[in-house]
């Protein structure tokens, strides 16, 4: 059996060119926004999400050595889309962050004095910064080439993602009450416009 296109130079120097580029994004917004003192409001999501992306990358990396699947079509083809989603995942949740300015957290909390933010990103969707975050996952899956892998990242970061959006939800509405539920009912998707 031969090795999976990604595990081959000079692919895997870019496959972990790009999961550094993706690491080193993740790690800046973490030393340039607030945790989030409050906590308990978080619910173990904060958790979640990083077990969800880290057994994804992990589990996506690992199945075409462990595992014999069915590979993606055009491996070279389907290398480079999964580089340029992961990397356009990594430029979208930068984006989605910045735009949120003072109010984001890498926990969920919310204040009743903070602000419905539905510019830039969150005119599309309310999650915006989890958009870029499961894209980049995914790109990772599909970069593997192969469809076990890119299963196995989609339903970890479906889980990851939809559990942290079902907490944060109800947070919002719960602390910011009608403001964010006329911004819900005008941005009715949560993480792909006309989806879902």
């Amino acid at each position: 059996m031969s090795s999976p296109l990604y595990l081959e130079e000079p692919y895997l120097y870019v496959f972990i060119g790009a999961l550094g580029v993706w690491i080193v994004s993740d790690l800046s917004i973490g030393v340039r926004y607030r945790d989030g003192a409050a906590a308990p409001q978080d619910e173990g999501s904060k958790r979640a999400i990083g077990i969800a992306v880290s057994g994804g990358v992990l589990g996506a990396a690992l199945v075409p050595e462990v595992v014999t699947a069915p590979g993606l079509p055009h491996p070279r083809a389907v290398f480079w889309i999964g580089i340029g989603l992961v990397l356009f995942g990594v430029l979208v949740r930068q984006y989605a962050v910045r735009t949120l300015g003072e109010f984001f957290s890498l926990t969920v909390t919310a204040e009743e004095n903070d602000t419905v933010v539905s510019s830039g990103p969150y005119r599309w969707v309310r999650h915006p910064s989890y958009t870029g975050g499961l894209a980049a996952l995914i790109g990772i899956g599909i970069a593997t080439g192969n469809w076990l892998s890119l299963g196995l990242v989609t339903v970890a970061g479906l889980l990851g993602y939809g559990y942290r959006i079902r907490v944060e939800e109800r947070v919002l509405r719960e602390t910011l009450g009608a403001s964010y539920e006329a911004y819900a009912e005008r941005t009715p998707y949560r993480l792909v416009p006309g989806l879902w």
